[in-house]
């Protein structure tokens, strides 16, 4: 079995309705253009620049220090945002030429989503606008009865979305909470995937109460 795979029901132990994680600490992404990428999220977005630095610089035939899996180029500029909810945005610079992801493909990022309050959601909107950023679909309902979002791109080409429950607080965004539904609705979602009922059980059971 991969290594990566994730053990079959069988193997799980300790479920928890709270997760033993604590949020994202960084989110990496690749640019080619690290000052263009820099305009878009510091002066567009707002994402203030917090840390930068140039990956190690080792001999051509030393392996990865980050292991398999980290950037095949070494002594690249890689920079760290803030982008909110004390989390932070990553980008590596790639040389010019390198492949453009499919984001439509297994294993790869399909877009990222950002989270303000109601105000902040419609001042963002404008701020885009104003910028000459195009907004490619939205705003619109995404998540009944009050998520909604919009949805615009990055000079890399990376689908960025903004979400908002419109009827909550400006501050405590609460997400988790905004997102979740009635127990008979996610039983009936999950038996759409699954005729499993321990599975089944499982799932509910770690549900956020």
């Amino acid at each position: 079995m991969d290594a990566m795979m994730v053990e079959p029901r069988s193997a799980v132990s300790g479920l928890s309705r709270k997760p033993l994680l604590r949020g994202i600490h960084h989110l990496a992404l690749v640019t080619t253009d690290m000052r263009r990428t820099l305009d878009f999220y510091v002066r567009v977005l707002g994402t203030p620049l917090v840390h930068a630095l140039r990956t190690p610089a080792a001999p051509p035939d030393a392996a990865p220090a980050h292991g398999v899996g980290s950037p095949p180029y070494k002594g690249i500029l890689h920079y760290f945002l803030d982008m909110g909810g004390d989390s932070l945005l990553a980008f590596f610079e790639y040389p010019e030429g390198v492949a453009v992801a499919d984001r439509d493909t297994l294993g790869a990022m399909q877009h990222v989503s950002f989270v303000c309050g109601p105000q902040r959601y419609r001042e963002m909107l404008a701020r885009l606008k104003a910028n000459g950023v195009a907004i490619v679909a939205g705003p619109l309902l995404t998540i009944p009865p009050a998520i909604h979002s919009f949805y615009f791109f990055d000079p890399n080409g990376i689908r960025l979305e903004i979400v908002c429950n419109l009827e909550g607080d400006e501050q405590d965004l609460q997400v988790v909470r905004s997102c979740a539904m009635p127990e008979a609705e996610l039983r009936a979602e999950l038996a759409a995937i699954s005729h499993d009922a321990a599975w089944i059980e499982d799932m509910v059971a770690a549900m956020p109460r």
